[in-house]
């Protein structure tokens, strides 16, 4: 798969949400909108028909 941005701009984006988490004293993430999804992986889906969801943690 190929993606949409760079991959420094993928590995920032990870970071950026760790980095938030960590800041929250979250232990993880759960994401169930596709946009959000999107953002983070560059990976697009049938999101809207199917049900989906992506964990950080």
């Amino acid at each position: 798969m190929s993606l949409h941005f760079s991959h420094r701009e993928f590995d920032a984006r990870q970071r950026n949400v760790v980095d938030a988490m960590r800041d929250c004293k979250f232990d993880g993430l759960l994401l169930f909108r596709q946009e959000s999804m999107y953002y983070l992986t560059g990976y697009d889906t049938m999101g809207y028909s199917q049900f989906q969801c992506l964990f950080m943690g």
